[in-house]
């Protein structure tokens, strides 16, 4: 009976003493995490003698459930009472790569993404019998910076279609393996924040996989309308796997004012070889047709003031591209000759074959 009690006795004891030691990480929960920084953990062994072990470690992603790497350190002794370790302390550290390619990792940053670090300390006799102690932690490893939008820009009036997204990668770069991005595009309602909208509207267009900084909107695309609000944004991924998001942009396509829509609605005056047409520049918008019967594939417009004090004088001219058969070119002004309301002016084209075309017209200045 007193055998059977101290055997009782000793294996309490060793229960008590498996309970009393502790394994408790200092990995940052969120940030830039190195390889090496995995292995700063206080371990507290609250038994009353020194015990000769080791420590293990599986590195999970916690997304997929793949394990990336394990590794193991040499044997060390813990002794009583708390014990803050690192690296320099455990080595050498063998590791054993699985989903992580350990040969790829930048000043040894772990790639972005979302981790469970599980721990074990073990007794180093060569036995294989339970762990003293296990602890797993979790923690994000996001970039310094994330992408950082530049255009359109925030709170943007823009006068046209934007035909480029574009913004700055995440930083450092080096720690993604297979860096791409998504765009997200969303009109914001009324009384809407810019991310609620992106957040709980349907997409007005969204693009994944983008594998540059900037994002092409071609006119075969949705077209924005006009005077509406619209939020984008850029998500950062490391292959498939979230990194990191922008902050949230709005911009709008002004609406025409008068003036442009009355430029718009301005016809195009027909060029002729014979009686002249007349007509008006609007702001000094030139609209001229103009059909091109020869193999022309250029040009030259020349400006002649036909005022008494010019006498049907060269001011100015400049040059367009051709196609066969009618074409319709708009030209400002304003980039080649100074412009008064007062004279009549006379545009025209002398094509290959000596063939003259021309139209009158006058300036007249609009506004708003």
């Amino acid at each position: 009976m007193r055998k059977l009690l101290m055997a009782v006795f000793f294996i309490f004891a060793s229960l008590v003493g498996v309970a009393q030691v502790y394994i408790q990480p200092t990995v940052p929960t969120v940030g830039l995490v190195q390889k090496s920084q995995l292995w700063n953990l206080v371990l507290v062994n609250g038994t009353t003698a020194s015990i000769e072990g080791r420590l293990e470690l599986i590195l999970f992603d916690r997304q997929s459930g793949l394990e990336m790497f394990s590794a193991s350190t040499n044997r060390f002794t813990l002794s009583k009472g708390s014990m803050t370790v690192n690296v320099t302390n455990l080595n050498p550290v063998q590791y054993n790569y699985q989903a992580m390619d350990g040969s790829g990792l930048l000043n040894n940053l772990l790639p972005a993404g979302a981790y469970r670090a599980c721990y074990s300390f073990s007794i180093a006799d060569g036995s294989k019998g339970d762990p003293l102690a296990q602890e797993c932690v979790i923690f994000d490893v996001e970039p310094l910076s994330p992408p950082m939008l530049i255009f359109p820009m925030d709170s943007a009036l823009l006068e046209t279609m934007p035909g480029q997204f574009s913004w700055t990668p995440p930083t450092p770069v080096g720690m993604f393996n297979r860096l791409s991005y998504e765009v997200f595009i969303a009109e914001i309602q009324p009384g809407q924040k810019a991310d609620e909208a992106l957040q709980n509207n349907l997409p007005f267009y969204s693009s994944a996989g983008v594998n540059s900084n900037f994002l092409s909107y071609s006119a075969a695309l949705p077209a924005f309308e006009k005077g509406k609000w619209y939020g984008w944004q850029v998500v950062a991924r490391d292959d498939k796997n979230y990194a990191s998001r922008s902050g949230t942009w709005v911009f709008t396509v002004k609406e025409p004012g008068r003036v442009e829509q009355l430029i718009k609605g301005t016809p195009f005056m027909k060029m002729k070889p014979g009686d002249a047409e007349s007509g008006i520049a609007p702001n000094g918008i030139l609209k001229l047709s103009y059909y091109n019967r020869s193999t022309d594939s250029t040009a030259w417009v020349t400006i002649r003031d036909l005022s008494a004090e010019y006498g049907g004088q060269k001011l100015s001219g400049f040059q367009v591209k051709l196609l066969p058969g009618e074409n319709q070119i708009e030209y400002k002004l304003k980039k080649v000759m100074e412009l008064s309301t007062e004279p009549t002016y006379e545009a025209s084209i002398v094509n290959s074959r000596g063939e003259k075309s021309v139209v009158l017209f006058r300036v007249i200045y609009f506004k708003d």
